[in-house]
């Protein structure tokens, strides 16, 4: 079990762009539940954000990732092709709404959004960009320019 005293050391010296809900430790999470350090389990509310489709440590994403770890750790989309990327795009194709039958491969949220709006841009030939009062595009300058869900993701940085 981790001391408080690790985190009392390692908290200042953290980032404080990111708000956090609580000072709880965690230490592993099972579908909707996460353990802590003190020994707690708990109803993830938000399960994980990134898991939250199959919760914590499911059984078939686990063995997945580590099939894909045993194979290749980063196969970089701009170096060449990779061999799921292209089992990938073959499944999503016939899904797309008519009309489309492009598909962009990014790794976070923020690029997503970012290369959203540049070929919104492209495509358009316009630039006003649309955004909901309240919503969360992500903490890279162009999403920051965008989130509105906290003043403190552009606090102190200004206008894009």
């Amino acid at each position: 079990m981790m001391s408080s005293s690790v985190l009392h050391n390692a908290k200042p010296h953290i980032a404080r762009g990111v708000g956090r809900l609580t000072d709880l430790v965690f230490t592993s999470g099972q579908g909707s539940y996460v353990q802590t350090t003190c020994g707690k389990t708990l109803l993830d509310f938000t399960t994980g954000i990134g898991v939250v489709n199959t919760g914590h440590a499911h059984p078939r994403v686990v063995a997945a990732a580590k099939e894909q770890l045993d194979r290749i750790v980063h196969s970089q989309v701009n170096i060449g092709y990779h061999d799921k990327m292209l089992e990938l795009t073959e499944m999503l194709l016939p899904n797309l709404p008519k009309g489309m039958d492009t598909i962009f491969y990014g790794t976070t949220g923020a690029e997503a959004v970012e290369n959203s709006v540049k070929m919104a841009r492209a495509f358009t030939g316009k630039h006003a960009v649309v955004v909901f009062r309240g919503g969360y595009h992500g903490r890279t300058f162009g999403t920051m320019a965008m989130t509105t869900s906290s003043r403190i993701y552009r606090q102190k940085f200004g206008p894009l």
